[in-house]
């Protein structure tokens, strides 16, 4: 079992930007991802509100921040971890692979996609039903397409759809939940068509998707579509977590100012942080906070354990 002084579950800008502040600091840093380094980045499209960069694909900043947690001494490997364990001289955490020791542990390890819950949805999956239109999108190039969400991811895979796809409807809530988009950077592409109010039913087809079924207006319409992306919010990654920290109703880690949570040692970052603006840039910013903390929790735990 390898031992290390901070252990870091999850490899996006959060728990990139952790283990860089941690490793600077003197640390022996370990980042554990599931996926490949850089998370969530890796399926991202443009990016246009990062500091720094006018313009740059989430790919190529995946592989700035990896490169950069590489170089800063961090090391990382490929696994799942599923159970925490809080032992006398600090955490045995065990993965899909292999088991890992570590003085201080951070949470980074984000969220997933949540469901429609709707007839079809998982029929349909692999089918035309997506949850990543920069990894799928490709598939349905000169096709008619649905997005269902009424967020930033949803508006954002519109405009990248809209690029590829012969037409592109959106299905949203009356209320839009926009941070980084306008409803006006889709009102000029001529092939998208914003259905506000529209509340999805039933995904439709045989062997694949052909259609989508939805209620506006207190009338049920269908759509011929060949595929349906959807983008209505991610769940936390954190039911290994219950009884270990203190989570809200909907999942999320609870923590300070200082990113430490309910149990001493354990620290968190990023998107499965309660209260997490979940933007590339808050997530470093949390992940320098949490990096820098579990740094001088391990310091302090340690000339603990020499006096004693």
């Amino acid at each position: 079992m390898k031992s290390f002084d901070i252990v870091i579950i999850g490899g996006g800008p959060a728990g990139i930007s952790a283990g860089i502040y941690a490793s600077r600091a003197g640390r022996k840093v370990l980042i554990v991802e599931k996926f490949a380094l850089g998370g969530q980045l890796n399926l991202i499209g443009q990016i246009e509100n990062y500091a720094g960069f006018k313009s740059i694909d989430g790919f190529s900043l995946a592989g700035n921040f990896a490169e950069h947690a590489k170089s800063a001494g961090c090391q990382s490997e490929s696994d799942e971890i599923v159970s925490i364990k809080k032992t006398a001289t600090g955490f045995t955490l065990k993965g899909a692979y292999a088991s890992y020791k570590a003085k201080a542990v951070i949470l980074a390890q984000g969220c997933h996609p949540r469901l429609l819950k709707i007839e079809g949805e998982e029929q349909f999956k692999g089918r035309g039903v997506s949850y990543c239109a920069l990894c799928d999108g490709n598939f349905f190039r000169g096709k008619n397409v649905a997005v269902v969400g009424s967020g930033d991811s949803a508006f954002s895979d519109a405009i990248y759809l809209a690029s590829i796809c012969k037409k592109v409807y959106v299905l949203t809530k009356e209320v839009l939940k926009l941070h980084n988009y306008s409803e006006d950077e889709l009102s000029d592409k001529k092939n998208v068509t914003i259905l506000k109010g529209a509340v999805s039913k039933r995904i439709l087809g045989q062997d694949k998707v052909e259609g989508l079924e939805y209620e506006m207006a207190g009338k049920t319409n269908k759509l011929s579509v060949d595929a349906v992306f959807v983008a209505i919010g991610r769940i936390p990654d954190t039911e290994m977590l219950k009884g270990l920290v203190e989570l809200d109703t909907s999942g999320y880690v609870l923590a300070d100012e200082n990113m430490q949570t309910s149990l001493e040692g354990v620290f968190v970052c990023g998107d499965v942080r309660k209260g997490s603006l979940r933007q590339i840039a808050t997530a470093v910013g949390e992940g320098a906070i949490a990096g820098t903390n579990a740094s001088k929790y391990v310091l302090k735990s340690s000339a603990k354990r020499k006096i004693k």
